[in-house]
């Protein structure tokens, strides 16, 4: 249910009817659609509930939806059964255009951009670097018109990344399914990725992972491995999907000498566009002004830049009207 119906009347003392003025005061109660007990979604949301309510005096209190996900989380709040979400750029993105292999046509309307860019997972294309130069291969476009074949390997269906492979993949005029069926792609869970690529029965690994993740380090440190580079062409089909270009910086891990320039999946919060806009507008204000206490107490964080996420090429959506007010007093927006 949305926020205008969470509102429960408080009991009020007569001192409190006195000091404010004989106005009886109501408190919000919102929901935050995050994730399982255990994953950094609901512990940025014990965080962020606590924010909220210390930074409005307990005007507004916050309830943690502890289930979900970066896929369920957009029908959630579209579905008002949340008043904010987590989830990442592309899969709101998906969400808004109703992706047939995630959300089967339906368009999420009700969905609204609250905040952008609080954290990132970098999409990569890494393979082994014998195979890279026995065949002479620049760019991830290379690799779909060279005659020896790469064989691929990604997470399993259910991960975000096969469906991030599968846009990529589909500029090329293939697809997972295809890929599958010719025995070019194989998907495993993390645990087995490292040791098909020591054993040499994959040459490349399509990720999509925050810096530092195990699996790319494992990989790493343990084979010789490049970076393939994506082209502006792939770039600028994965910008459509939810994922803005930006840089992996250099020696972010081993064998990545220089800059890399990729496409980000982004963590992002967004709204129903039913929540009233002075709701939204407190929930935003307490958040933004609160960031440093935020990325204190979560590093992965650290990297929330609140005016650039205030961008629509980073909120994804349009912004709720009461989190552009906030942005536009902060001279953010125009």
């Amino acid at each position: 249910m949305s926020v205008h119906r969470h509102i429960k009347t408080a009991v009020i003392t007569m001192t409190a009817l006195l000091a404010y003025a004989g106005t009886v005061q109501a408190e919000t109660v919102v929901k935050i659609a995050a994730e399982d007990p255990g994953g950094s979604w609901y512990s940025y949301s014990a965080t962020f509930s606590r924010i909220i309510e210390q930074a409005t005096k307990g005007e507004i209190k916050a309830e943690i939806v502890p289930r979900g996900g970066g896929i369920a989380n957009p029908s959630l709040v579209n579905l008002d059964k949340a008043d904010f979400g987590f989830t990442t750029s592309n899969a709101a993105a998906w969400a808004r255009d109703g992706l047939d292999a995630v959300y089967h046509g339906k368009k999420h309307d009700n969905l609204r951009g609250m905040i952008g860019g609080m954290q990132f997972a970098y999409t990569m294309v890494i393979a082994n670097r014998d195979y890279v130069k026995k065949n002479n291969i620049k760019v991830l476009d290379d690799l779909f018109t060279n005659k020896v074949a790469p064989r691929f390997v990604v997470k399993p269906n259910g991960s975000q990344v096969p469906l991030i492979a599968d846009v990529a993949f589909q500029t090329f005029g293939t697809d997972l399914v295809k890929l599958r069926a010719s025995k070019q792609l194989t998907q495993v869970s993390p645990s087995q990725i490292a040791q098909l690529v020591r054993d040499s029965t994959v040459d490349v690994y399509f990720e999509n992972a925050p810096a530092k993740q195990a699996t790319v380090t494992e990989v790493t440190m343990t084979n010789d491995m490049a970076f393939v580079p994506f082209s502006d062409k792939t770039l600028k089909t994965l910008a459509g999907y939810g994922m803005p270009t930006m840089t992996m910086p250099a020696n972010t891990f081993k064998g990545q000498t220089e800059d890399y320039k990729t496409a980000v999946s982004s963590t992002i919060m967004v709204t129903n566009k039913d929540v009233p806009d002075a709701v939204v507008y407190k929930v935003t204000k307490a958040l933004v002004e609160n960031m440093e206490a935020i990325q204190k107490e979560h590093a992965p964080l650290q990297v929330w830049n609140p005016e650039k996420g205030a961008q629509l090429d980073q909120s994804i959506l349009p912004l709720h009207p009461g989190a552009a007010k906030y942005y536009r007093e902060r001279g953010w927006i125009k």
